[in-house]
């Protein structure tokens, strides 16, 4: 009995031996197998992690350059717009104006620091009578009385307004200010400009004493809104 349990015994041991070899061979093709898998999925995750971070980062940008675009379309046309309106009603008031001998083109000087004169430095001479010519021009300039048909004011120093406007004396210059504070200081025009219209007080003294004659119809630039 001992041999046989003994012989029965390195038979099984044989068997346990040759199927777990077996089944070892097997687990280690499987493992294989897996380990390929596994390093094909992991190349797949990155490729899809950096494809993911691609177009995330390109959406961004294409949502940053949106905002940019949206921020320069809802800031830009309310500045252009205002230009435009501010453009528009200065070409009104030139219109409306005459000087003790019609020029042959109107000179139309930009000086100080201005916030709506881009529009109107755009203006050349055209088939209108007499055509708008304008240019910057130095608000120290001595002769500026003598270069200029109408002045656009800007900010400046007071001691540069007051120089512009003794420099101006004796001269026939049609003067319009963006300040709406400066027609108490010397100038004909000055200018309310709001979001969608652009309306000017007038000081009625300072025109009479300019050597210009303005037509009353000016009035109704300021009452409708100027359009571009």
């Amino acid at each position: 009995m001992h041999s046989v349990r003994t012989k029965t015994t390195g038979v099984t041991r044989g068997l346990r031996q040759t199927c777990g070899s077996g089944r070892s061979a097997r687990a280690r093709s499987w493992l294989r197998v897996l380990r390929l898998c596994l390093m094909s999925l992991s190349v797949l995750m990155a490729a899809l992690v950096g494809l993911v971070g691609f177009a995330g980062q390109a959406v961004a940008q294409s949502s940053a350059a949106g905002s940019a675009g949206n921020a320069g379309t809802a800031g830009t046309p309310s500045v252009s717009v205002r230009d435009a309106n501010v453009r528009q009603v200065v070409l009104g008031i030139i219109s409306f104006t005459r000087w003790p001998t019609t020029p042959a083109k109107v000179r139309l000087c930009v000086a100080g620091t201005t916030d709506y004169a881009r529009d109107l430095l755009t203006v050349q001479p055209t088939g209108s009578a007499p055509p708008v010519e304008a240019q910057r021009i130095s608000p120290l300039e001595p002769a500026i009385g003598s270069l200029c048909d109408v002045l656009y004011v800007g900010a400046m120093s007071d001691i540069e307004r007051r120089q512009v406007l003794a420099n101006l004396a004796g001269h026939p210059v049609l003067t319009i200010s963006e300040r709406n504070d400066s027609c108490t200081i010397g100038t004909m025009f000055c200018l309310n400009v709001d979001a969608d219209r652009v309306t000017f007080d007038i000081n009625l003294d300072t025109v009479a004493r300019s050597g210009v004659r303005v037509h009353p119809n000016v009035l109704k630039l300021a009452r409708k809104p100027a359009t571009p």
